[in-house]
């Protein structure tokens, strides 16, 4: 399991949502677009069981989340971080998880969908393998690895 940096947690704290790969049976891929929240080393949404994005985890623990940053580098290019990762689903619903993600992404208290208390609702918690994309997240870990070098 790979930590997440200070930088890739503020990233995940901020109210940028995330892209969310998965792998269909036929080996083509599903995106959508998920609610994100870091806890420990670990990025976790919420999602139905009976979704695509859950079916395939379920069978292919396999993820990507791409997430775009406001900013962009001295360069000019968006920042964005890639996180690849293995998800693992944990079921039942978590009020709690889905009541932050509300207040994170709308200022609501109470998470608006029935997906809150829903019984077929599941919590996806992700390990990351790694990270890439353009930011300083990649750029410090590049400086640390020459420094390392060195």
């Amino acid at each position: 399991m790979t930590a997440i940096p200070a930088l890739v947690q503020a990233l995940l704290g901020s109210d940028a949502v995330a892209h969310v790969w998965t792998t269909n049976r036929d080996g083509s891929p599903q995106v959508s677009v998920v609610w994100v929240i870091a806890q420990g080393d670990e990025v976790l949404f919420g999602t139905d069981a009976r979704s695509e994005k859950a079916k395939n985890l379920a069978r292919d623990s396999r993820i990507i989340l791409s997430i775009e940053d406001e900013e962009r580098n001295e360069r000019g290019y968006q920042r964005h971080l890639v996180i690849r990762g293995r998800a693992r689903i944990e079921p039942g619903p978590n009020p709690e998880l889905m009541d932050r993600l509300a207040m994170k992404y709308t200022g609501l208290r109470r998470h608006p969908l029935a997906l809150r208390d829903s019984p077929t609702s599941v919590v996806v918690r992700v390990e990351v393998d790694r990270f890439s994309g353009v930011g300083p997240w990649i750029e410090a870990d590049a400086d640390a690895t020459l420094a390392t070098q060195s």
